[in-house]
């Protein structure tokens, strides 16, 4: 696995709408950061998420002023999701000197790198160097721990793809779970994230189970009897039906791993049998008064926080504790975007292999359409969409947006425009700076929004004076008076 190397010097200034940030930008600009700016935490969380990494994140809460004290509170929350979108980015926060130090230090406990105080409106810029270069070492810190777990082979037959410092920790945390070969398992992550293939890989890396066998079981297609006897067998004439016995789950998976996929909905008559098994290792058939003992491990997953399956009296408290030794975390793939283009060309090969197709390339405009798109579906539904690509895709060597899902594209338009509209506002507040500063007039503005607007109409448009007036919702004569005013 490749980490793509990153510009030290990126750097992200959150400024916020009537603060002036020239002085502080001068100073990141003589310090040798390339600096980029947002004027709200939406726009750092757009800007992160659409844009290469930003190895520092410099959030200017209280410049010149102070008057973001009140919304310290806010900030801090909103470190957490800028920490989502932003994966190894390190945080740097200005704070007002009067600040509550115990703001500052819940900011640190949500990951923020460290703060700086701004006095009289001022910046101490060797104090501000001094976080900067602190967060930029500590990015690197990370990024190298990154790289020597990937070095680790970590992912080499597992079947997990990804070049993410989340998804290494996890592989780094499954195999020592595998290590550990009597302790139940709690999977936690999103429907489509994968939490099978990361159960699947801790009985490939567990030595004293991975020759014996894995056998999952989603337990929201089970009820009654016949989960029962699904997981702890039955003998013969135990119930209508049964003309053989049945071994179950469980003994057919002695000295393996049992995957109880979506445990969160076993029923509440099913619960007190799994917990008394977890406790004794004993499996007695339905129908029969024998009990065996079987040695298999219990890995489960949810994709609902089981605690909260308890205070709704829908799980219970022991059996909760029983199964809550070792929990993992699968990310959803939102906060690993950076793996994207690694799954793309995972799925790429593999679907072209099953259908004895070429491997072909991946257009650059298909990456970046992925990368911004919301996949609610995770990993399982980019896997479907690459499959459903190239099953479809006729004679070509290159997979184009032309082989997107047209729902894909409709949501690439809304990102469009969601664009536009955040270039729109920049425009204004250049145009508020210039009247503000006598560099322009409010109706000299306007004229020359105006005149650019026919101009280029005209310029792209192959229309008629009439078509043309349709287009941009003028009347006939009032189309004619402005070309003539603006000598179009």
């Amino acid at each position: 696995m490749h980490l793509p190397t990153v510009a030290a010097d990126r750097l992200l200034l959150v400024k916020f709408s009537g603060d002036d940030h020239k002085e502080l930008t001068t100073q990141l600009l003589d310090f040798g950061y390339d600096v980029h700016g947002v004027d709200s935490i939406d726009g750092a969380f757009r800007k992160l998420t659409a844009e290469p990494v930003f190895p520092t994140v410099l959030i200017a809460a209280s410049c010149y002023g102070g008057r973001m004290r009140d919304a310290y509170a806010d900030l801090v929350k909103s470190i957490v999701t800028i920490r989502r979108a932003s994966g190894d980015s390190q945080i740097v926060m200005t704070v007002d000197a009067s600040i509550d130090i115990s703001v500052c230090c819940e900011a640190i406990n949500n990951g923020l790198a460290g703060f700086v105080e701004v006095d009289g409106g001022r910046v101490d810029a060797d104090v501000l160097r001094r976080r900067l270069d602190y967060a930029r070492q500590r990015y690197e810190r990370t990024r190298n721990e990154a790289r020597r777990l990937h070095s680790g082979e970590v992912f080499e037959g597992t079947g997990i793809v990804g070049s993410s410092r989340a998804m290494a920790m996890l592989l780094s945390q499954t195999a020592r779970a595998a290590e550990v070969s009597d302790a139940p398992v709690l999977i936690y992550g999103e429907s489509g994230t994968g939490k099978q293939l990361v159960a699947e890989t801790i009985h490939r890396l567990d030595p004293a189970r991975s020759g014996h066998p894995f056998l999952s079981v989603n337990c929201a297609a089970i009820t009654g009897t016949l989960a029962e006897s699904a997981l702890f067998g039955h003998v013969k004439g135990a119930f209508t039906g049964a003309t053989e016995p049945r071994s179950g789950y469980f003994r057919a998976a002695d000295g393996g791993t049992v995957f109880l996929d979506e445990i969160g909905e076993l029923s509440l008559e099913l619960q007190p049998k799994l917990l008394r098994f977890l406790q004794e290792g004993m499996v007695m058939p339905v129908g029969s008064d024998t009990e065996h003992p079987v040695d298999v491990r219990i890995v489960a997953a949810a994709n609902r926080r089981i605690p909260a399956l308890v205070e709704a009296g829908r799980f219970r408290l022991d059996l909760y504790q029983r199964l809550n030794v070792i929990t993992l975390e699968v990310p959803p793939l939102r906060e690993r975007r950076d793996d994207i283009p690694l799954l793309v060309d995972f799925f790429v090969k593999k679907y072209a292999a099953h259908y004895g197709k070429p491997v072909m390339q991946v257009n650059g405009r298909v990456y970046e359409l992925l990368v911004r798109s919301t996949l609610d579906g995770n990993v399982r539904e980019l896997e479907n969409m690459i499959r459903r690509s190239l099953a479809m895709k006729a004679d070509g060597d290159e997979l184009t947006l032309r082989d997107m899902p047209a729902t894909l594209l409709k949501g690439q338009t809304s990102t469009s425009r969601r664009h536009n509209e955040v270039l729109t506002k920049e425009v204004v507040e250049d145009a508020c700076s210039a009247i503000k500063s006598g560099a322009m007039t409010l109706p000299r503005f306007i004229e020359e929004c105006e005149r650019l607007v026919l101009a280029q109409s005209i310029d792209q448009r192959n229309e008629n004076h009439a078509d043309l007036s349709r287009t941009l919702g003028l009347s006939s004569r009032t189309l004619y008076n402005k070309r003539r005013k603006y000598r179009l």
